[in-house]
């Protein structure tokens, strides 16, 4: 599987969204329908499947964990620091750094890795999901809450615990590391749901592009460009860094700086969207940091393998 192979399942359903966007078969509302459903219901479940089957991970697989959600976590504090400095209005600095840090990591990157390094890296990637879909989106939640009225810290917590994402990381967690199975009567009808999440965010996004171009209008091309810099280039230099620096396995060293490298993820257009917070900057984030990625992947890809 080459890479144009892996990033198929990512581009078509957009492709399929935008025609039924410009036939106006898929309107506004039908997007927020699609939205609701990916928010409140599949990636939840798609998180606590997929992290509910993870095995807890070794003492290395740990330290690498660690390592990489140090990594995100500071890309995710350096945006806030430069989105403030730059002058950003509070929308932008709010959702950007959730733009700038959260990867598209578990529909593409793991994929990707297994194409790559071989089969035996589906589990150490997978494991490093936990980093990507409870740690730092935890605290990209809270970023991102802050812009709402009634940001009090007590409110603002509330928020990020009662946010069906995160809840549903934190659930996957729980039957992880509790070695607790769900019955098949339950389990395999949730593994349906989960498997829909992504597809059907994915298409949620295309019919908005469909009827809501996202190019970058005058004031936007700072945030767009801050947003790809951390994210395609900056996050995966740190983590290629950093875990070499603790002389850490190569094969979790590429696995992790592949995954940094991924483009932002849907789940952040979802996120954004869902609580009206630099929507748009996110769509632009996930469609042309996914373009860009076409260019910077293969690069960094041929870097780490020497």
């Amino acid at each position: 599987m080459n890479l144009l192979q892996a990033a198929a399942p990512l581009l078509i359903p957009i492709v399929v969204g935008v025609i039924l966007g410009r036939l106006g078969w898929l309107g506004h509302t039908g997007v927020r329908r699609l939205v609701a459903f990916t928010y409140w219901v599949g990636f939840p479940l798609m998180l606590l499947h997929g992290l509910g089957h993870s095995a807890a991970p070794d003492p290395s697989l740990g330290m690498a964990l660690g390592a990489y959600a140090f990594c995100m976590c500071s890309i995710l504090g350096a945006a806030i620091l430069i989105a403030r400095l730059m002058g950003f209005d509070a929308q932008v600095r709010a959702g950007l750094p959730m733009a700038a840090s959260m990867g598209n990591t578990g529909f593409f990157g793991v994929p990707l890795a297994v194409s790559l390094f071989g089969e035996a890296q589906r589990g150490p990637a997978t494991a490093l999901l936990t980093a990507d879909f409870v740690i730092l989106l935890t605290l990209a939640v809270a970023t991102l809450q802050s812009a709402r009225p009634g940001g009090s810290i007590p409110r603002l917590i509330a928020r990020v615990l009662v946010n069906p994402t995160v809840a549903g990381g934190v659930a996957g967690l729980w039957l992880s590391f509790g070695h607790i199975e769900l019955p098949r009567a339950i389990d395999l009808p949730l593994s349906w749901i989960a498997v829909g999440a992504s597809p059907v965010a994915l298409l949620a996004l295309g019919g908005l592009m469909g009827r809501e171009p996202v190019i970058p209008r005058s004031g936007e091309f700072a945030p767009l460009a801050l947003t790809l810099a951390l994210k395609l280039v900056a996050a995966p230099l740190l983590a290629w860094t950093v875990l070499g620096l603790l002389g850490l396995r190569p094969d979790l060293r590429v696995t992790a700086t592949l995954l940094a490298a991924c483009p932002t993820a849907v789940n952040v257009f979802i996120q954004t969207r869902s609580l009206d917070v630099f929507a748009r900057g996110a769509s632009q984030a996930v469609i042309i940091g996914t373009a860009a990625s076409a260019l910077t992947l293969p690069l960094i890809v041929w870097l780490i393998s020497f």
